[in-house]
């Protein structure tokens, strides 16, 4: 009797990928080409659900910008209704990256016909468009004073347009730091393995945009002796990119989490509560030093 021979290893391999794991070429057969795209058929289905999956999301979110560019001028300075682009986009990180995880359905999202990396791109575009278009509207609300146009409907007010001496550095900001914390809650909430670490991923991304938005002014400080976002626009725009490509390639390979889990600490009680602590006080460290040199971004 012969002894059986060993098989042929097997590996799992994307959908578009050759035997040997290198992409296929245009010269592939039409069965097995690399059909998906941004402007595909199954990249505007995947668009498409994930704002219908998020649009509870999205119009609260809509519907409080609308009451703070209406009614938050009344009582402080317009400047402040940029922090809803900034509340969303911590807000929409979790959300988006981390919603299998958080409704405990990653195994069946596995399992469907979108690979791991189209659904990865298409939450990562609609919910970073999302935070572009929620800070573009804000800045155009303040350069066009929508508040005193709205306003205008009950009452006259004859409020004055905000006023800032530095606005191509401050609304560059805007753009960058937002997307930036998006960026990086979205990736710590994709590549999470339990719904305790997807729900607190805003805090790990607040801490990171703000410390990285505070060691860019901190370089123009000694090296430019001036703050005027040439060097923390840049880098704030280069570790978004870089995070969520890194986020990308490990989210390709992520092993689906066990489903329908209680939410729990993690193992390591204690160090995770010091780790929260810890985050905290640097996240509270971080705005009171903004807060106190806010003048000196405008």
């Amino acid at each position: 009797m012969n002894p059986v021979s060993p098989g042929p290893d097997v590996r799992l391999v994307e959908p578009g990928d050759s035997p040997g794991g290198a992409p296929l070429s245009n010269d592939a057969p039409p069965g097995i080409r690399r059909t998906f795209w941004l402007w595909t058929a199954p990249a505007r289905a995947l668009w498409w659900s994930e704002w219908y999956a998020h649009q509870r999301l999205l119009l609260v979110f809509a519907f409080l910008w609308l009451g703070a560019v209406w009614l938050l001028p009344l009582a402080v300075d317009p400047l402040w209704t940029l922090l809803t682009g900034a509340a969303f986009a911590l807000a929409a990180g979790p959300a988006f990256g981390g919603a299998d995880v958080i409704h405990g359905c990653e195994e069946f999202t596995f399992a469907g016909a979108p690979t791991r990396g189209q659904r990865y791109l298409s939450r990562m575009v609609v919910g970073g468009g999302a935070v572009l278009l929620f800070n573009g509207m804000s800045v155009l609300a303040l350069e066009r004073n929508l508040s005193d146009v709205l306003l205008r409907l009950v009452l006259a007010t004859g409020s004055a347009p905000a006023q800032v001496s530095r606005p191509e550095m401050l609304y560059a900001l805007v753009f960058a730091v937002p997307f930036t914390a998006y960026a990086i809650g979205f990736v710590i909430a994709a590549l999470a393995p339990s719904r305790t670490v997807a729900f607190t991923s805003w805090l790990w991304a607040a801490l990171g945009a703000l410390a990285l938005l505070r060691g860019g002014l901190q370089l123009e400080e000694i090296r430019l002796d001036t703050l005027n976002g040439r060097i923390a626009l840049p880098l704030l725009l280069l570790i978004s990119a870089m995070t969520l490509w890194v986020g990308g390639r490990f989210y390709r390979r992520k092993e689906a989490s066990s489903g329908n889990v209680p939410l729990r600490v993690p193992p390591g009680f204690w160090g995770w509560i010091a780790g929260l602590v810890l985050a905290a006080l640097g996240l509270v460290l971080l705005i009171s030093w903004f807060v106190g040199n806010f003048t000196r971004l405008l």
